[in-house]
């Protein structure tokens, strides 16, 4: 069987989204209007659990251990092997709101589940649906800690959407290393006594000097970028405390921790030749990604069945996200479509924002879900497919 063919199980897939449509635009327009940020995004993960609770999923809320995750899954189907998970992101961005579109993505997934549940019932299709309510990707990891719990065991394969500038299928990303370095210092009256204090501002000042100074000797791939986001109260005292975020990205993981040992040694200079000390707090490694071109290619397919062209090749990006590490435990579709006519708004920018929450933008979410839900059925009924996606994973992985 081709795997972009139009089979009976397909226009059911694409009928049941079609259904869902304006539900769906509803939902993201909703959580575009109440942007909520970090580990605590109850309202977003609530309207998504409530959406798939009302077509008929069973929804455990707050696994791993958080507040704002979710696994759901189709009454009587959990367990069934083979799973497909799709993975839902509805945290926002600091300061742009929904910036990186996770208003659609979240809602994609989740309609993505219903509607390939509807079409497996529908045709006698064995197999498991998984929707994973992933909070906190934004910096935070929600999908590390779910691996890490143990909450994903259940999937095979895993597949999402994001809307960017492009048409892509599993293009190629970079790790990312999240860190916060603390200085202690001494306060002391900036005019009257400056002698007598130990200034944390400079300890910041200086590691910036000396990450600015590692860039010339570091391969092209890495990027370290951060704000320093405390360094004193007032200027007529000397600030005894300061704060730096930083993220370090590389390549592949191995070579962003070894950049990052860097890092942290030029923060100790700055600590040295202040005085201060200092400390670090890491947060998760964001993997890169591993792309298996099998399972790419069943995500191609099925956006030019939807009237999307083939992108002419697949270049490396330099983003990060969560979804790396699910990519590394089993295989991972990530495809990704424009919400703008003329497919030229980018994330992370307020024009980003804007697009997320226009008709055009919840066409896109609306395709993004077939999509998703063809791309799954293809694996679960093409014979060979999955054990062909499993042995290119497994090479790739230990390569």
């Amino acid at each position: 069987m081709d795997q972009a063919e139009w089979t009976d199980a397909k226009r059911t897939a694409l009928a049941e989204v079609e259904r869902l449509r304006a539900e769906m635009a509803e939902i993201a327009h909703d959580l575009h209007e109440h942007p909520e940020t970090g580990w605590d995004t109850p309202r977003s993960a609530g309207r998504l659990a409530d959406f798939l609770a009302r077509h008929g999923f069973t929804v455990e809320r707050q696994v791993a251990g958080l507040s704002s995750s979710f696994r759901a899954y189709p009454e009587g189907r959990f367990g069934a092997r083979p799973a497909v998970l799709f993975l839902a992101e509805y945290d926002a961005l600091e300061g742009l709101g929904h910036a990186c579109g996770h208003n659609l993505i979240g809602t994609a997934s989740a309609a993505a589940g219903i509607a390939l549940a509807r079409a497996m019932d529908a045709h006698g299709i064995a197999g498991g649906v998984y929707v994973m309510g992933t909070p906190f990707e934004e910096g935070g990891g929600g999908k590390i800690v779910m691996l890490r719990e143990g909450v994903m065991d259940v999937g095979d394969f895993a597949m999402m959407w994001h809307p960017g500038p492009g048409v892509s299928a599993s293009s190629p990303n970079i790790a990312a290393h999240m860190m916060t370095i603390a200085f202690s210092g001494r306060a002391a009256h900036s005019g009257g006594r400056p002698e007598e204090g130990v200034n944390a501002a400079d300890a910041a000042m200086i590691t910036f000097v000396a990450v600015n100074a590692l860039r010339q000797h570091v391969t092209p791939d890495v990027r370290i970028h951060g704000i320093i986001t405390k360094a004193g109260d007032a200027p007529n005292i000397v600030p005894d405390k300061s704060e730096i975020r930083m993220i370090v990205r590389a390549l592949d993981h191995k070579r962003c921790l070894a950049v990052v040992e860097k890092v942290r040694n030029c923060a100790r200079a700055g600590a040295l030749a202040t005085g201060c000390q200092v400390s670090f707090e890491d947060g998760l490694t964001f993997y890169e990604r591993v792309v298996v071109e099998s399972l790419r290619e069943v995500g191609l397919r099925n956006l030019e069945l939807l009237g999307y062209r083939r992108p002419a090749g697949n270049p490396q990006t330099y983003v990060s996200g969560d979804g790396g590490n699910v990519s590394h435990a089993m295989p991972h579709l990530g495809i990704g479509t424009p919400i703008d006519p003329e497919a030229r708004a980018v994330p992370h920018t307020p024009e980003f924002a804007r697009a997320t929450d226009t008709e055009f933008a919840f066409d896109a979410m609306t395709k993004a879900a077939q999509a998703l839900a063809l791309s799954a059925l293809d694996v679960f009924t093409t014979p060979g497919l999955l054990e062909t996606i499993r042995a290119e994973h497994r090479e790739k992985v230990s390569a």
